[in-house]
Formats: structure tokens, sequence, C-alpha cells
């Protein structure tokens, strides 16, 4: 405790004028000889104890009167552990700008409120003190590079941030704040966080990332108090009203120029009230597709399924909008990208060529990649492909496809295989198909080479029964293991696989129908810290893959236990090996381009081959944008030469330019500040368009909050603060740099004891009111 005016305390010593003034009352007496005082001697002395207590305490009273009117002018302040005064402060502001911060409460919107009391505070910061500022939404971000003691310049620029980002990363927010203080000199340390408290977004903290924060904050040099600004929860009988289109579901298979695709999109309501007819309304590039009406009950989801085509290549975005008047009518329309392919060029290797049709290694191959060719349908096949032999096949040969097929190839030369090697890692996309006539010794040391080379598995047992045909390599086939089951079928289950989703609706075909009579046993292997895994896309009822891919490099490879052909299998005899063929071919050529649809603070990289001469003719730029190109042959590695620039436009419009790379045989243009949910549009350099869609979590959309009681718990939880308003934050701040004055207090006390005398010395005295 200390003093403001410790001169006037000095009065205190007035409590020495009540008691100097009953020792002189006290000596200044006469006897007086009265003839009646024998009648009062026993009164007297019955009464003498209690008259001298009454006295006692009338005069302990009239001392304190003075004394503690003294203390009271003196200004007495509590000071706890000590006053700060006007020391600096760095303070941490952690602050959500997710997309639940932009719902409309009565006052405005949540993040309005927060970037209001974050600035009041900031405002009453004594001078020197230094301020950091997080951002949540998305990921973790400060808003300054570093600490800044400007305080209005912090101000300005919390003004000017906009709320709708990702969902927040409560931990690495507060972890982030905790590493800005410690860089920040100063004798109190704290964290401010204000948010509205989702309970999503906090409940990744409970548990032991709570225990480890708290400990870090405690045992730091400077202790850190951490603050937590309550948000305004809804009534307790009050349900937020909300609706939200959750998802959009695409087709994962590759969509070609012309071709119907359905978009399924998946409505969810938080609101009190049904809605009987809500209008879900589809666009494309901004231009109306189809307009339908649902009902959407309240708390349930409602799908609604749309048909859509386009005859233009390339980057496309899809819109589906829900007409509500909600709390948040941000979340009432989710986008997704999607990109429709003109043609892709496969090379089809064949490894055993024959003079009729259908004898070909690839002939069933070509025609269910291209029925509309050969049907001589005049229709155009999204997949173009070309037949050669093995000693046909040239570095320039792989430089125009972007999908190569080795069928029941013997071997390659050693060029060959450094080409193909070098083109897969580069960015293509290749198929491996047994047979016959593969060379297996030369396929284990070349193609496999102890899990280094292009191989996922060395060709293991040859199982089952059958006509292989005849083998007329230097190294022919191992015979069938008579051990083993004569024939195998495609385990029917549920596929994650791109390709072979296409196939979990029943109606799309039933693979377990196909009887595979001979089939190579393949080994899955796991990731190591130079090569990465094998991934099973498809099994057999044997209990071994059919089908094994593996990451290599910027490519990918697949390879398939058994042929193509008619030789091990009736694959080609049955419905489905079409659509399997197209299915896994289309998906390689599309698998090694990075995804379109994000998430909030994913990165979103665009590859694309460097611009050539060409690019300068508008026709040949026009039919480069209508294809899917393929790795180029020369890939820029001068350092000398620039390397061409990537045009960015955020959702809010704001355009940035993004420096490209070298990644393989492509050129790549990345960003990584993709926070805030909505379209990206990065422009090529041969000006083709790259879309990205970002979304948050679709749990931002339920603006349910904390509540008081679970706020308070959360506070227990973090040994944190918890504030109502940024005038609590005042106060305590106030208290903490000046103390906490109780003079008010010190005068109502001396009133009562002013009051307390008057009553007493009427009482003691016998007098009544």
């Amino acid at each position: 405790m200390s003093l403001l005016n410790p001169l006037l305390a000095i009065g205190a010593g007035a409590l020495l004028i009540p008691l100097l003034i009953h020792i002189f009352n006290r000596s200044r007496f006469r006897t007086i000889e009265w003839g009646a005082m024998h009648l009062l001697e026993s009164v007297i002395s019955q009464n003498r104890r209690r008259l001298r207590i009454d006295q006692l305490i009338l005069l302990l009273i009239r001392c304190l009167i003075p004394a503690v009117l003294a203390f009271c002018l003196a200004r007495p302040v509590l000071t706890g552990g000590g006053l700060l005064g006007d020391a600096p402060v760095a303070l941490a502001v952690v602050l959500d700008n997710s997309y639940s911060m932009e719902a409309a409460d009565p006052g405005g919107t949540r993040f309005t409120a927060a970037v209001e009391s974050a600035c009041r505070v900031i405002g009453e910061l004594p001078r020197g003190s230094q301020v950091a500022v997080v951002l949540t939404g998305g990921r973790p971000t400060p808003l300054f590079d570093a600490p800044l003691a400007d305080l209005q310049t912090v101000i300005r620029r919390l003004r000017q941030q906009k709320p709708g980002l990702g969902a927040s990363d409560i931990p690495g927010s507060l972890e982030l704040a905790a590493d800005l203080l410690e860089s920040m000199p100063a004798v109190r340390r704290q964290m401010l966080v204000l948010s509205d408290y989702q309970p999503a977004d906090w409940s990744t903290l409970s548990g032991g990332p709570a225990a480890a924060l708290q400990k870090r904050l405690r045992s730091s040099d400077i202790p850190t108090q951490l603050l937590l600004l309550a948000g305004t929860p809804l009534q307790p009988d009050a349900r937020p009203d909300n609706v939200t289109v959750e998802s959009l579901q695409l087709p994962q298979q590759p969509i070609g120029v012309g071709q119907e695709f359905s978009v399924q999109a998946r409505l969810k309501s938080y609101s009190g009230r049904d809605l009987d007819a809500a209008s879900v309304a589809l666009t494309l590039d901004g231009q109306p597709v189809s307009t339908v009406q649902t009902a959407l009950k309240s708390g349930g989801t409602a799908e609604v399924l749309f048909r859509c085509r386009s005859d233009v290549a390339g980057s496309h975005v899809l819109t589906v909008a829900v007409t509500a008047d909600d709390l948040l009518p941000t979340d009432n329309q989710r986008s997704a990208v999607i990109d429709l392919l003109d043609t892709v060029r496969v090379l089809l290797i064949d490894g055993d060529p024959g003079s009729q049709p259908l004898q070909s290694e690839t002939d069933y191959l070509a025609v269910a990649l291209t029925p509309w060719t050969f049907g001589r349908v005049p229709l155009t096949d999204l997949l173009q492909t070309q037949v050669i032999p093995p000693a046909q096949l040239t570095e320039a040969a792989l430089q125009t496809a972007r999908v190569v097929v080795l069928a029941n190839v013997p071997r390659l030369t050693e060029p060959q295989t450094e080409w193909l090697t070098a083109w897969v890692r580069g960015g293509g996309s290749l198929l491996i198909s047994a047979g016959n006539r593969l060379d297996i010794e030369w396929h284990r040391t070349k193609l496999w080479n102890d899990d280094a080379g292009l191989l996922p598995s060395a060709w293991g047992e040859l199982r089952g029964a059958g006509d292989a045909g005849q083998a007329a390599t230097p190294a022919p086939a191992a015979p069938a293991s008579p051990a083993g089951p004569r024939t195998a079928r495609i385990v029917s289950q549920r596929s994650e696989h791109p390709a072979l989703a296409f196939f979990n609706d029943p109606a799309n075909g039933d693979l377990s129908t196909a009887e595979i009579r001979r089939w190579h046993v393949l080994t899955a292997t796991a990731a190591t810290e130079t090569q990465a895994g094998t991934a099973t896309a498809a099994i057999l009822d044997s209990g071994d893959p059919l089908l094994l891919e593996r990451r290599l490099g910027d490519g990918v490879v697949l390879q398939l236990a058994t042929a193509v052909d008619t030789d091990w299998s009736d694959l080609p005899l049955r419905p489905f090996y079409v659509p399997l063929m197209q299915q896994l071919v289309a998906t390689l050529a599309v698998q090694i381009q990075p995804p379109r649809n994000l998430s909030a603070g994913t990165a979103a990289v665009a590859l694309f081959y460097p611009p050539t001469a060409a690019d300068a003719d508008p026709a040949v730029a026009a039919k480069a944008a209508a294809t899917a190109p393929p790795p180029p042959q020369n890939t820029p590695t001068d350092t000398a030469t620039p390397l061409p620039a990537v045009t960015l436009v955020d959702p809010l419009g704001a355009r940035s330019t993004l420096p490209s790379r070298v990644q393989g045989r492509w050129l790549a243009a990345e960003t990584t500040a993709t926070q805030r949910p909505g379209i990206y549009l990065m422009t090529l350099p041969d000006g083709r368009p790259a879309h990205f869609a970002v979304q948050t979590d679709a749990a931002e959309s339920d603006l349910t909050l904390l509540d008081p009681r679970q706020q308070q718990d959360l506070a227990q939880q973090l040994n944190a603060v918890l504030l109502t308003s940024a005038q609590d934050w005042l106060e305590a701040d106030r208290r903490q740099r000046h103390g906490q004055e109780i003079w008010p207090w010190v005068l109502a006390g001396l009133l009562l004891l002013m009051c307390l005398e008057v009553v007493l010395q009427q009482r003691f005295a016998g007098v009544t009111a």
C-alpha cells in the first residue's frame, strides 16, 4: 500500500486531541461534601466498571475519527506486488479473423467489435510499449514483420483488416504470439485473445496443448499474463440463423470438352426455421446454368444434383449459391474448380505386335481408349493414341506424349531406359503391364533396380493357369506355379483411388466379374528417405495386388500385374474394360497436376510448360490452351535466362506477381497466401487461366459459441483472466499500473465511525431518540 498525498497523513496525529481532552477533563474536578452521598455510593460502585468501559469506547472512536480522516485525505492505494506506473508493456494481440467473424450481431459484425476492442486497449498503452498482432484465420500470420512501438500505426492497420479467412488455428496462433512476446523487451507481458469462441476452434487446445502453453507462459523470464476477451454468446434458447452450402462434389475422373458431368451440392441448415422452397442456383464461370427449389428443415441437410457441360477446354469455376436471409451471407455459396481436357496424347509401346486384328498386345487397349475413332463415330475422343514397337521409342517421341504405356515390352535399350526414366521424373505418367514376353531378369535389374528404378515392384512369382502364349524373348516368363490358385478375381470394394472411384457406383460396372487367369505377384513397399512408397490401387481375391502405384520425382508409375489383352484374362471382353482403361489412363494424365480445390492456408501451385516462340502466334497459343500439354523437351536450365512471371488475382481483387521456378521439365508458380476463401486466378505466361478454389472448414458456418460457463472453464484451463469487455482490461490495467485507490471505502468508514459515536454517546448517556 502507498499514499498519493503522504504529507496529509501527518494529520493522523490529531487522534491525540480527544485523548488530551479526556485526560485534561479527568484532572479538573472538585470534591464537594454532600450529605446524601452515602445513598449513591452503592449505585456508583455497581456501575463504575461499566461507565469506565463506555468512556474508553467513546474515547477510542473519537481518536479514530481524525486519524481516519487524515488517512482518507492522504489517498491510500493498494499496490499488491508493486506498481508498474507508466512502464512499457509488451502486448501480443491474437485476433480471430476467420470466416465466422463476419457474422452480423445486432451491434455489427463480430470482427468489427473485436477490432474496436483491440484498438481501445492499444490506445491506452503507456509510451514505449510494443505491440505484435497475430491473425488466426487460415493459418497463424503476424500482421507485422516485427513488433511495433508506433501504436497509431498498429491501430490504423487493424482497422484496415477484413475477416472471412479460413478456420482459426488457435494453438498455432498462441504459440506464435508467445514467440513474438519473447523477443519484446518489457517489464510486463500480456497476450490478449479476441475471438468469437467457436467450440470447433478451441477444442484442439484442450488437454496437453493447454498445459504446455500454460507452462511456457509461466516459466519464461518474464511471465506472460493471458487475457481472454469473451465473445457475446446467443441467448440460451436461441439458435443461430444460418444456412450454408456445406460441400460440392465433382467427378473424380477427368472430364473432357463436351462431356456432361454432375455437380452435387450439400446444403446445411443451422437455422431455427424451416425453408420450404430454398432457391439453389449453379453458375459456370459466372454464367447461369440451372436453378432448383428444395426444402431444408431446421438443423437438417439437403442434397441437390446439377448436370453441366462446357465446350471450352481449360480451367472453369463452378459456383452453387442458396438464397437465404441469415447471419452469415458469405457462406451461402461455395465454388469449385474443374479442368476440362481437350485431348491427351497417349503413346502405346506394343511388346507383342501381331499381323491380325486384335492379336497385338495393345489392340484391345487402343480400341478402349479411342472408341469413337475406331467406331467411326463423328465424336472426338478425349485420348489420342499412337502405337509403336519398342525399337521406335525415342526421346522425341516421349516429348509428344502425356502418358506412355509399356505393354508386355521385353526390354529397352540403355538410352531408351534413361530417356524414359528422365521423362517420368520430369512429370510423365507411365503404365507398365505384364505379359508372356517380359524379360524378367532385365526388368528386375534395370527397371526395378533394387527399388530404385521405374518399376514399383519386381515381377514376382507367376500364378494362375491358362494359355500364356509362346514366349520369344531371351528370358521368357516363368511357368505358373501349380501350388497357387488357378484363377483370381478383383476384390469388389470401395476405392479411394481417383481412377477406380468411378466403379464405386455398381451401375458403372462390377470389376469382380472379370476372371484373371495369370498374374505376377507384386509386393508393395514402404517409403524410404530416397524413394516414395507404393500404394495398392486394386487387389485380387488371392491377396495379391493387381495394381501398384508410386510417385517418381514429379511423375507417377502404375504397374499392372496381368496383361492388357486376352492372353491372361478376360478383362478386354468385359463391358467395363473401356471405362476402366480410360479412367486409368486419363487419371494418369492429370494426376501430376497439383489440386485446384484447396483448404484455406494450403499452397496453390500451377504447373506449366516454358513459353516458346510459337506462343507469339495467337493460333498456336489458342491450340495450346485447348490441350493437356506434355512436358517440353527443352527445360530452361540456364540461370542467366529469366523465367517468366505469373500474375495472381486474389478473392479481393488484389493483383500481384509470382516468380516461377523450374520443377523437373515444367515451370511452377506457387503462392502460400491462401488464407482467405474464394477464387484465386493465376494467369500463365501463355495467357491460359489457372483457377484455384479455396474453402474453409464447414464447421465455421456453425455460429454457436461457447456459453459463459464454458468460457470460464476455458479460462481456468489456461490459467487466464476472462474479460467481458475492453473496459474490464482498462480497469485491470489501471490497477496494475497505478494501484487501487481505497479512499472512498475509508471515507465510508469515517462516516460510519461518526454515526457510531453519536449513537453510542446518546445510548451511554441514557438519551432516547
